[in-house]
């Protein structure tokens, strides 16, 4: 991926202007179409990847906040949002133990 978009599969950079070109022509041909019908059939089209992309992040980045927040998204939208916890003033339950992993790896590492 470079600063300016991702690159496509021939190797060449993401061009915005000519994706944009390129949907104007493909709206020429399906006059029929909104271009809200066509945003949501875009996105459609794409939400494989997407998520693709979304789990690869929870399972390889080399980040914690990022594996953390892409896992956290994949249970929220597979089982619903985290239960409200009302002894922590209302925060979700995930946020309760993202705190407790962090301050047991914390004393884990105190202890060496």
């Amino acid at each position: 991926m470079s600063v300016t978009g991702p690159d496509d599969r021939r190797g060449t950079e993401w061009d915005p202007v000519q994706a944009l070109k390129n949907l104007t022509v493909e709206k020429a041909f399906e006059s029929n179409e909104t271009p809200a019908q066509q945003a949501k059939r875009l996105l459609s089209e794409n939400l494989p990847v997407a998520v693709m992309s979304i789990c690869h992040m929870a399972t390889y980045s080399q980040i914690e906040s990022i594996r953390f927040n892409a896992a956290k998204y994949v249970v929220d939208r597979t089982l619903g949002p985290s239960e409200r916890v009302a002894a922590s003033e209302g925060r979700n339950a995930w946020d309760d133990i993202y705190e407790n992993v962090v301050t047991e790896a914390e004393d884990y590492l105190k202890k060496d």
